[in-house]
């Protein structure tokens, strides 16, 4: 079937009348259909949307009619998979290890994460694609899909990154997904108020809250529930020392190669790479929602991540294409301009993300629509998406990290990176 033409809406910009172009999920339950496509909205619908927490509905629109392909409904249903998979064993594991079934489970999983990644790459985006939900396995899916973003769009670095590996295994990208995925299940064995904590938000890091006790142990913990699992070594890994920033500056400490009695972070490329990227993603991910938990758009997010607050936390490779990789404004996605017009994100761009292709809403339905390029364009910028003030958020990337920092590196050296 032909998914019809679309756009990508603020729900309290949506008109009523308007038709439905893409399913609704619930945001309190992902896996749960609140409406298909097609229903035409009125007054009520959108009203009950709302309450339910739905901020933003894909609604059909012949202006975007060569962009349909933009919603990649098979890369949804990939995560959505995932999704249920990972929140259905997620109360198994507070009781026992992970099984080699269940290992089994969360790898056929991820691997139609891969695949469509793969098929929808130019498509990606923070907007629609990431679950709204809250929650260990909503965040799990979350950095799963981060992760294999970014790991495919460097795939030769991460490739050298593990020189010890023969090519083919290097390549393999659903062990990364698979890292992402289960990075906090060490979590599970933690007191509630413990487990939804993130380290974004203590005051050792810039936030305003005190590191509950225990907290640091979820890596460990994470690793050991591994252990009979028959899970790649980098997996587990990944579980230990997804909290390592490039900087040295992360947790937790190991004995030094050179003095076993001395204890310090990883630094550098000392961190394996799949560490390295999922620590990024984490990251990116928790930002989408701030301390008490309501969501920020996607700019706001990448804006944080952009900032110098976290220079030397991450691989600079991993943050460009982090940053790269994930666009501020996703295709299809309706916006307003400082000029007062409103359009449609019909092309990112790379090199200045916050300055899009964009195509024009017609004043009058006779017009024919216009595309303007933001960044031809320096006076007018965005001010709104989906309904929200974002005007704050629009960020340039820094010089340090454009342009991609991977075909400048050196070849890694033979370190704890290594993990096979």
């Amino acid at each position: 079937m032909t998914t019809p033409p679309m756009q990508l809406c603020g729900i309290s910009e949506v008109p009523p009348g308007s038709v439905l172009g893409s399913i609704v999920s619930d945001p309190r339950k992902p896996d749960h259909d609140l409406l298909r496509p097609g229903v035409e909205l009125d007054r009520d619908l959108l009203a009950g949307l709302k309450q339910r927490g739905v901020s933003q509905l894909w609604i059909e629109d012949n202006l975007t009619k060569d962009l349909d392909a933009a919603v990649a409904p098979g890369l949804t249903a990939s995560r959505l998979a995932t999704y249920t998979q990972l929140r259905d064993s997620l109360s198994a594991c507070a009781r026992r290890s992970v099984s080699c079934a269940a290992m089994q489970g969360y790898r056929q999983a991820v691997m139609g994460m891969v695949l469509e990644s793969i098929a929808s790459s130019q498509y990606a985006g923070m907007t629609d694609t990431l679950f709204g939900a809250g929650g260990q396995a909503s965040h799990g899916t979350n950095v799963a899909y981060l992760s294999l973003l970014c790991g495919l769009h460097i795939e030769a670095y991460v490739v050298r990154e593990q020189p010890r590996l023969p090519v083919k295994d290097a390549r393999e990208m659903s062990s990364l997904g698979l890292a992402g995925l289960l990075h906090d299940i060490g979590k599970t064995k933690l007191l509630p108020r413990v487990s939804t904590f993130h380290d974004l938000h203590a005051k050792e890091n810039g936030g305003d809250a005190d590191r509950p006790e225990g907290y640091t142990d979820h890596g460990s913990l994470g690793h050991a529930m591994l252990e009979f699992s028959r899970a790649p070594a980098r997996v587990a890994y990944t579980m230990l020392h997804h909290h390592q920033r490039f900087d040295g500056h992360g947790w937790p400490t190991v004995p030094r190669r050179d003095d076993d009695k001395i204890r310090e972070p990883l630094s550098g490329r000392r961190i394996h790479i799949f560490a390295r990227i999922v620590a990024a993603a984490n990251v990116l991910d928790n930002l989408l929602r701030d301390a008490q938990g309501e969501r920020r758009p996607p700019v706001a997010a990448l804006h944080a991540f952009a900032s110098p607050r976290f220079d030397g936390w991450f691989d600079p490779v991993v943050r460009a294409a982090m940053l790269a990789r994930i666009p501020p404004f996703a295709i299809g996605t309706q916006i307003t301009l400082s000029n007062g017009r409103r359009g449609v994100v019909v092309r990112p761009n790379l090199e200045s993300p916050c300055r899009p292709e964009v195509r024009l809403i017609p004043d009058r339905d006779s017009d024919t629509p216009q595309t303007l390029a933001l960044d031809a364009t320096r006076s007018v910028t965005i001010t709104h998406a989906l309904g929200v003030d974002v005007a704050n958020y629009l960020y340039d990337l820094p010089a340090a990290i454009w342009p991609d920092a991977a075909d400048e590196c050196p070849e890694p050296n033979a370190t704890e990176s290594e993990a096979a």
